[in-house]
């Protein structure tokens, strides 16, 4: 939340997910399915606007 409007990239994500093991991953589709997986808990609990994809980029937390 101390990021909302802030593009925070995959790597980033990733590295605070991960830790230190974040260098030995090829690629981040853990990532992509978290950020899915949290998308359809916020799609059900009716707060589907508020984590956005910035395409090729990362993920943002937008408040309308």
């Amino acid at each position: 939340m101390g990021n909302k409007n802030r593009v925070i990239s995959k790597s980033t994500l990733a590295e605070h997910l991960s830790g230190d093991f974040a260098d030995m991953l090829d690629n981040h589709d853990f990532v992509y399915a978290h950020v899915k997986n949290l998308k359809k808990k916020l799609y059900d609990a009716g707060c589907e606007h508020y984590l956005k994809t910035v395409y090729g980029t990362g993920y943002k937390w937008v408040f309308i």
